[in-house]
Formats: C-alpha cells, sequence, structure tokens
C-alpha cells in the first residue's frame, strides 16, 4: 500500500515538471507576447528579435510548451493527417479592425508554427520576411 502511494505521487510529481517551460525559453517576454492578441498593439513586432533567439530551439517541442511560450494562438488551421498550424500575428492588421474579419486569416504578418501528428513543433515560418521595419515599432 505504502509503495503504491509513493509510486502514485512520484508519477503525479513527474508529470507535472514535464508541463513547465523549458529553461532555454524562460528568457522570452512571453507574459507581453500573450498580451497582445492579434498582434493590434504592436507589442509583438518589438519582440520579433527576441523570438528569432528562441525560435530555432522550439523545434521538436511539444505543443504545450508552444502554448505555455507563445499562448493560445491567433487562429488555427487543421491539415491533413492530423497536422496543425497555428498562426500568431505580428503587426496590426485587417485582425484588428472588425472582430469578423478575426475568423479569416488577414494579409498582416504573423509566425506560423506547424505541429506534426505527433504534436511536435516541425516548421516555424513567417508570412513575410520580417524586416527591420517590422521587427522595430515606433
Amino acid at each position: 500500500m505504502a509503495k503504491r502511494f509513493i509510486a502514485t505521487h512520484f508519477l503525479g510529481f513527474l508529470l507535472l515538471g514535464a508541463c513547465t517551460t523549458p529553461d532555454s525559453l524562460k528568457d522570452f517576454d512571453s507574459d507581453t507576447w500573450k498580451a497582445d492578441r492579434f498582434g493590434c498593439e504592436n507589442k509583438r513586432a518589438g519582440l520579433v528579435d527576441d523570438f528569432e533567439r528562441i525560435r530555432k530551439e522550439m523545434y521538436g517541442k511539444k505543443e504545450y510548451v508552444v502554448r505555455n511560450v507563445l499562448g493560445r494562438p491567433d487562429s488555427e488551421e487543421l491539415m491533413e493527417r492530423s497536422q496543425r498550424i497555428y498562426f500568431y500575428y505580428i503587426e496590426p492588421g485587417e485582425q484588428c479592425q472588425d472582430q469578423e474579419r478575426r475568423t479569416q486569416l488577414s494579409e498582416a504578418n504573423r509566425v506560423q508554427v506547424r505541429l506534426n501528428s505527433l504534436g511536435k513543433v516541425s516548421e516555424i515560418t513567417y508570412y513575410r520576411p520580417v524586416s527591420e521595419e517590422t521587427a522595430k515599432p515606433e
């Protein structure tokens, strides 16, 4: 009975530890990124350089890590074979003008995070290449 109790608690702590953000991604200002839903406040544009530093480290990470670091996606697309693409806007656009336009992707630049069928990051791209103007908001 005592062994079962210890094993159950050990497994619980192990699972809780598995749901945390890796240390290598903790330097990123997730709170500011998450607070700028749809990129309408143009705060994400100022974090593009920081995002570039962690982008390569996110490859192979599970979906929960992406959600811990970047928050809920602004939009999501389901692909064949259970693949998904999460979209995070990094600049204001049509998505900021009207609530109804948020169901369709706007032409504003965005980060596109592709998750494979195993729920791991397989690709991270931008809708358009990031320019100096995008990375440095006024």
